[in-house]
């Protein structure tokens, strides 16, 4: 069993040079860079490092794991990214796990347990929000259902038909998953605080683009069930 980790950049070249220089190689039988179109260094600075950069043309979040999952063959996928928010050290609990058997293994920031430095009371409530909006629907029974940090198997991956293109792409990852009954588990974990860098997400807009998910997730089981 093989595993790929894609770490996925944009901007990043203040973390990357902290947080990457902890990740192991000996760790996974790939290592890929995914950048979304750094101007700031990141993939000089990746390349300077030994790194495979593999840069977007087609922007996107879910775009951007899309790629890496395209460029790799192993059988694992572990998605990283090197912003501060995510610790190098989960990447072997991760894999550890998925070799007991489950389809996804997440990273919980909001696990009893956790230690969330970055996430501000509008992000923590957003993100119970729609943990319990997707326990609610879809049978689960997860803590953090939109950490990009986890691992999914190949075929978990193909079973799915993962197609998100944005910031909804772990939602549709978790709900699917859900959907297909697969076997997800969820790893304590803590969220550190951002290196440098801009936060990507903007709350209102990316709120209702996981709305929106949701209800076309919903309406897809409709679909399937009058069928």
């Amino acid at each position: 069993m093989t595993t790929a980790l894609i770490i996925l950049t944009l901007n990043e070249v203040d973390g990357f040079k902290e947080i990457m220089p902890h990740v192991k190689r000996e760790w996974v039988d790939e290592l890929i860079v995914i950048d979304g179109g750094s101007t700031d260094g990141t993939i000089e600075e990746a390349k300077k490092m030994g790194f495979n950069v593999i840069v977007q043309k087609r922007k996107g979040h879910g775009a951007a794991i899309t790629l890496g999952v395209e460029s790799t063959k192993s059988d694992n996928i572990v998605i990283f990214g090197p912003d501060g928010n995510h610790e190098p050290e989960e990447i072997p609990q991760l894999i550890r796990k998925v070799q007991e058997g489950y389809d996804q293994v997440i990273v919980s920031r909001f696990a009893k347990g956790s230690v969330n430095l970055d996430a501000g009371i509008t992000d923590a409530f957003g993100n119970k929000l729609f943990a319990f909006l997707t326990n609610l629907f879809f049978g689960g029974d997860l803590t953090d259902v939109l950490n990009e940090s986890r691992l999914i198997t190949r075929k978990a991956m193909t079973e799915i038909k993962f197609d998100a293109i944005g910031l909804d792409s772990t939602l549709q990852m978790t709900i699917r998953g859900l959907k297909k009954r697969q076997k997800i588990f969820e790893i304590v974990g803590n969220e550190g605080k951002r290196i440098g860098g801009k936060r990507k997400v903007r709350a209102f807009q990316t709120g209702c683009l996981l709305v929106k998910r949701i209800v076309k997730e919903l309406k897809m089981i409709r679909i399937l069930v009058l069928t």
